[in-house]
Formats: C-alpha cells, sequence, structure tokens
C-alpha cells in the first residue's frame, strides 16, 4: 500500500482574502460586505457586532506519505496495521506558540479566496492556480450560478428573478455587488413570459438596456485594514473609534481581464409572433476599447426561444466594456451569461415564493425544468433541446381513500 493519503484538516481563519498558498500565519478579521462608523466617544465591542471574531476555512491540507506496512504479500494485523511511517502532526509548537506545520509531506490541496457577507464561499482555488467560482442571488441565501476554471470577478449572470426579493441588497449605504445589475431597468421586468422561472426583462421597441463596466488587469489577493483607537471622553479606558480598510476588502463586482477570451449567451423572444426561421428584432452589441460586436440569435427557435451565443475577444488595450440589449420592436430577453471561454457555468433559477427550484441551465445555457404539484412533489422534468422541450421523467402518486 503506497502513497494513501488520509488526513485532511480544516484551518480556519477570520479574513475574506488570504494572501498566501499557506496563510496561516497572517490571519485578518473578515469585514466581508460589513459598512461600518463607530460613534465618536463610545466604546464598541467590534465581536458583538459581528465586525472581528468572524472565522472562515482558508485551506484544506492533505498528508501524504507511505503505510507502515509495504509488502502486500504479507500477513498484517488489520486491527492495528495501516499507519503511516512518516507521520509529523499538522500543529507543531514553536516559542511557546503553536503554528502549522505547512511544509512537505503535508500539501494543500484547496484554498478558499473569498466570502459573501453571510459565511459562503465564492470563489476557491487549488495549487495548479485554477480557479471555481459561485454566485449568490435571493439576498444572498440561494446559489444561482456555479463557475469551474474562471474567477469570481469574471462572470456574470441575471436570471431577473431575484429582484423584488429582499431588496435590502440594494442598499445604498452598503449596496451588494450583483455582477451585472439591470435595477435601473426594473420597470420592464415582466412577469408574464419567461425561459426559466417566472421573470424576464422586456425591452421596448426602439430602446436599449446598456450596463458597463471597468476592465482590470490587478489581480487582487490580500487587502488591508487599519483599527484606529483612542480614550474615551464618557467611559475610562481606551476605545474603538473606527475601523478605516482598502478598497480591496469590497466583493469584486464583474470586471473581465483585457486580451481574454469570452462567451456570450443569451435567450431572447420577440413578443409578437413570428413566422420565421430566426429573430431579428433584438440583438446584444458588445463594445470594448475600438472593438464593437453584433450578437445575433441562431439555431432553432425553441418554445418561442431563442439563443444568442457568440465569442467575444476583449482587446488587450481595453480599459471599459458595454453591453446593449437593444430592441426594434418588443423584446424579451432571459437568462444573460458572460464568462471566460474556457469556463464551464451552470445557473439555477428558484421559485420566489416556495423557492423550490425550477430550473437548471447547463454548461450550453439549455434549461432543465421542475414541475411540482400542490403539495410541493416533483411531478415532472423536462428537458429543452435542439429540438425542442423533451419530459424525460413524470411521476404520479395517490392515497386510497
Amino acid at each position: 500500500m503506497k502513497k494513501i493519503l488520509t488526513i485532511i484538516l480544516l484551518v480556519s481563519l477570520f479574513k475574506m482574502n488570504p494572501s498566501s498558498a499557506t496563510g496561516i500565519r497572517s490571519f485578518k478579521v473578515d469585514t466581508s460586505g460589513t459598512c461600518y462608523s463607530a460613534i465618536l466617544d463610545t466604546a464598541v465591542n467590534p465581536y458583538t457586532l459581528g465586525i472581528a471574531g468572524n472565522w472562515r476555512p482558508q485551506a484544506t491540507y492533505v498528508f501524504y506519505g507511505n503505510r507502515t506496512e509495504t509488502n502486500a504479500a504479507q500477513d498484517i494485523n488489520i486491527r492495528q496495521a495501516g499507519t503511516l511511517a512518516a507521520y509529523v502532526p499538522f500543529w507543531k509548537r514553536d516559542n511557546n506558540a503553536w503554528k502549522a506545520n505547512t511544509d512537505t509531506p503535508w500539501v494543500w490541496n484547496q484554498q478558499s479566496t473569498i466570502y459573501n457577507v453571510k459565511g459562503f464561499e465564492l470563489e476557491n482555488k487549488d495549487p495548479l492556480g485554477r480557479y471555481n467560482a459561485g454566485m449568490y442571488g435571493y439576498d444572498n441565501e440561494l446559489p444561482v450560478a456555479v463557475i469551474q476554471n474562471a474567477r469570481y470577478q469574471e462572470v456574470a449572470y441575471d436570471g431577473f428573478e431575484d429582484y423584488g426579493y429582499g431588496m435590502s441588497a440594494y442598499d445604498t449605504a452598503c449596496p451588494v455587488s450583483k455582477g451585472f445589475d439591470f435595477l435601473p431597468y426594473k420597470q420592464w421586468i415582466d412577469s408574464t413570459v419567461a425561459h426559466t422561472g417566472i421573470y424576464s426583462l422586456l425591452i421596448p421597441g426602439g430602446h436599449k438596456d446598456s450596463i458597463g463596466v471597468y476592465l482590470t488587469t490587478t489581480d487582487v489577493t490580500d487587502f488591508d485594514f487599519a483599527i484606529n483607537k483612542r480614550n474615551m471622553a464618557c467611559t475610562p479606558g481606551v476605545g474603538l473609534q473606527g475601523i478605516r480598510a482598502n478598497t480591496k476588502v469590497i466583493i469584486p463586482s464583474f470586471a473581465p481581464y483585457p486580451g481574454k477570451k469570452m462567451l456570450l449567451s443569451v435567450w431572447i423572444k420577440e413578443k409578437n409572433d413570428c413566422n420565421c426561421s430566426t429573430y431579428t428584432k433584438g440583438t446584444v452589441t458588445v463594445r470594448a476599447g475600438g472593438a464593437t460586436i453584433t450578437c445575433k440569435p441562431s439555431g432553432n427557435i425553441i418554445d418561442g426561444w431563442q439563443r444568442i451565443e457568440e465569442v467575444l475577444d476583449i482587446p488587450a488595450d481595453a480599459t471599459y466594456m458595454t453591453v446593449d440589449l437593444t430592441a426594434s420592436a418588443d423584446v424579451y430577453f432571459d437568462d444573460l451569461r458572460i464568462h471566460p471561454y474556457n469556463a464551464n457555468m451552470q445557473s439555477y433559477a428558484y421559485d420566489p415564493i416556495t423557492l423550490r427550484l425550477m430550473a437548471q441551465l447547463d454548461e450550453n445555457n439549455y434549461a432543465t425544468f421542475y414541475e411540482y404539484d400542490d403539495d410541493g412533489t416533483l411531478v415532472r422534468v423536462k428537458k429543452e433541446t435542439e429540438r425542442g422541450i423533451m419530459t424525460i421523467k413524470e411521476t404520479r402518486s395517490a392515497l386510497i381513500k
């Protein structure tokens, strides 16, 4: 029995963005999403307000080594066999303090890099530098997108489902990033027609929605903050005056890297019936640097909806990118995605009342629909394909009267 990994330990921390692969020696306070201003001359306990003391898993370490038994033909006592030959504890005592033994044979295999305000992991990476990300909606309660091989700031998704759910997320005093945020066009969110879920974005003829983002060349891996104290006038002793953090402490919004290949995907439907093979009234235009890419629908019209999918080559000198959803007649838009070309994304739509899963969209932005009866029991599963929507599973149940 050779080189079997057996032991996994979680290292806790209280900061949002780890500073290095090991990172265990540099603990920092987790201030993710917290906007705070202390009242002068008043003693404040940061632990009771949730400013400090929030611990999150930082990294997972695995022990690599040989077993004591190396001869497979030799009889062993299975009650005692299987110990590691050169095992060393993960924690070691150094100068009257416990420190992590991050040298070989302890190797980290996953590191968490971003958490949201409710403690859910938004991004992690492996030792090969590959990132995975997740996006949360419905007031940061439910995952709405899961992405492999991409950073959190490189992806955007909007299914227009949760703009009426937990509007505290759009508090102007402490705003929460939502990637592409169509809140200025909330009056055009429609509940009569939807590709998945209940809502879609209806753009009236002759109008367009324009969303712009800044591109970035900075790879943010750490943040810093200062804790200010002062002598309190109302109570004796030193108290907390305020905590000042730099902009890196904020969860990054959608900001892709220039010079990278991206993939845009969205579903559209014209409000008026179209006896045609393709829609022509709705387009998506992407402008970055000196490049302008017009994305038009293609493929089959499936249950009234047609997909737009386009590869975007962002110029290396671009600093700003604009996405325009344009309609020459009334057009519905739904399930908008933008992510790196070599990434894989799956997204989800929920019922805003029951929070049941209504649809799951695969890596090609095709949906799997879930239908429930009045008791909340799943009765039907349907799959969207190029040949139409097919029922792949259906169940019926009843109680004997």
